[in-house]
């Protein structure tokens, strides 16, 4: 069996639930990883994750923020900064948060760990946008 396991330091999203599929957003783009993946250990970058539970013709679809991903023979288990499921995201407060931090990164001086907090948060708001205009 291959199970997908995704968390946050807050919560437990999908805990050893058998998977099709799954696709992340690592590092160096998009990993779409199958049964039979071989062992993997990798950072994920902020962007949309997609799953497919064995037994149902639905994709799950979530905003990951910066986390983890191992794929080992048994699975894939994520632990992600954050993520955010289609019904959590607001699509306002998303174009509002991406305008308020363009111009803060514009106009603030910035150490570089402020810096880079600000820009995964646009990267979040703009991915939360994406993953609302998808159909789904």
């Amino acid at each position: 069996m291959f199970k997908l396991t995704l968390v946050t330091p807050e919560k437990k999203l999908v805990v050893d639930q058998e998977i099709l599929e799954v696709t992340v957003p690592a590092y160096r783009g998009a990993l779409n990883i199958l049964p039979g993946h071989t062992l993997l250990m990798t950072t994920l970058e902020t962007g949309i994750m997609r799953w497919k539970l064995k037994g149902q013709d639905k994709t799950f679809k979530a905003v990951v923020s910066w986390g983890y991903c191992e794929v080992h023979p048994q699975g894939v288990d994520i632990l992600a900064d954050i993520i955010d499921l289609p019904e959590e995201i607001n699509l306002e407060e998303r174009k509002k948060s991406i305008i308020e931090g363009e111009k803060k990164l514009a106009s603030v001086s910035l150490d570089d760990e402020d810096f880079e907090q600000e820009r995964r948060e646009i990267a979040r708001a703009r991915a939360g946008i994406e993953l609302l205009e998808e159909k789904y």
